[in-house]
């Protein structure tokens, strides 16, 4: 009787063990794979809504920026040459990178893999235009520290034949650090039909040395080197502002105060958003090249879906970069905005002008004074429109 109530015991003891390790296992294996799925269709999403809000917002202000330029004349400053490259570079990047990951999270095709040609020249024209804006910052903030710290010698320094070299010189340069995409990656057999690295040894350089050329040139080297300038600015903005204390009317001090306090937000905010969107995404990169393997090893489906939403995240912030440019500027500097209004102003002017001078003649003046008449109002609409047009960014620049 004892042994078999204990044979019982004991059957119903390991019958309970059993189905609760199966229950589990079962729990385990159902829940991994749904959470990892959710992680991913969440990552598609966020590709899909950002995307488009990048896209439209960034190419609309990029656009904005070029007319305004162009309107205001790219020549007549150093300044808005750089900005007016560097609105054409950010476009470039959003077309580029942004409108690729936007079709493959939407309609599942990859236009990177479509032939081996167009997998090494998106790869090389993505990474030299990103790595080509963050150096573009740079050369404003060095053109605005000689404009400090040399006022009398800057026009003589900051030519437009070295300002054309610089940036022609940074292309090449750049070029050469991301020339090698064209031999090591591709696609073929070892990259299973993906643009990817064409052998076991181009992976390794891809994923742990790379990343840290590309970490240098993108984000470090290009934060360091503007934070000494905003630093250096920001030291001498203060300096003038005590000195011309003692020298100007309280009013004008007060307003000079707010265009130097203005300007230097402009630089400040500028600067750490470059630091916040493009340093995570390289530090992506790095932990993502040792980390990726040592989960497929291990079969973590779940770990690498959270690798992959953070990688997500992290390259979203990165083209956030390219995209508020010029909303930054109106925000901080009102400046930008007033001359924003201005520019579209310009032309209604103009049309007003040229009514009126239309509707003032009267029909019974004679050919010469008509002519000369109209010569005349002519005249004061091209000095109406060059007084408007040419305020841009007197202060800025």
């Amino acid at each position: 009787m004892n042994t078999t109530t204990l044979l019982k015991t004991t059957t119903n003891s390991d019958n309970y063990t059993l189905l609760t390790v199966l229950s589990t296992e079962q729990v385990k294996s159902n829940s991994t794979p749904d959470s990892a799925e959710d992680l991913e269709e969440a990552g598609k999403w966020l590709w899909k809504i950002f995307s488009v809000v990048f896209l439209i917002f960034g190419l609309t202000g990029n656009l904005l920026t070029i007319l305004i330029f162009r309107k205001i004349g790219v020549s007549k400053r150093p300044t808005l040459f750089f900005l007016f490259v560097l609105a054409i570079t950010d476009s470039v990047v959003l077309v580029t990178g942004l409108s690729r990951y936007w079709i493959l999270n939407t309609f599942d095709l990859d236009i990177r893999a479509l032939s081996d040609v167009g997998c090494k020249i998106n790869l090389f024209v993505i990474y030299v235009s990103m790595q080509y804006s963050s150096w573009i910052l740079v050369f404003v903030c060095i053109e605005r520290i000689i404009k400090t710290y040399f006022p009398l010698q800057f026009i003589r320094i900051v030519t437009y034949r070295r300002v054309y070299a610089s940036l022609i010189i940074l292309f090449f340069v750049l070029s050469g650090v991301d020339l090698h995409f064209f031999w090591t990656n591709g696609i073929n057999n070892f990259t299973n039909e993906n643009c990817d690295s064409l052998t076991p040894k181009d992976r390794n350089f891809d994923e742990f040395v790379f990343v840290y050329i590309d970490f240098t040139f993108l984000s470090a080297a290009p934060f360091v080197i503007m934070f000494i300038c905003n630093v250096l600015l920001v030291r001498t903005l203060r300096r003038i502002q005590k000195g011309r204390a003692s020298m100007m009317h309280n009013v004008m001090f007060r307003r000079t105060q707010r265009v130097s306090v203005k300007l230097t937000k402009m630089l400040l905010v500028s600067t750490f958003y470059f630091l916040v969107a493009t340093v995570p995404v390289s530090v992506y990169f790095i932990v993502d090249s040792y980390r990726r393997h040592q989960y497929e090893a291990e079969g973590d489906a779940h770990s690498i879906a959270i690798l992959d939403l953070v990688g997500t995240i992290t390259y979203l912030m990165q083209y956030s970069n390219y995209s508020v440019n010029f909303y930054l500027y109106s925000m901080v500097n009102d400046k930008f905005w007033n001359k924003l209004k201005i520019v579209c102003l310009c032309h209604k002017i103009i049309k007003r002008q040229f009514i009126a001078i239309y509707t003032t003649n009267s029909p019974t003046t004679t050919p010469n004074s008509s002519a000369r008449t109209t010569s005349t109002n002519d005249e004061s609409t091209s000095d109406v429109h060059a007084d408007i047009c040419s305020t841009g960014f007197e202060t800025q620049a």
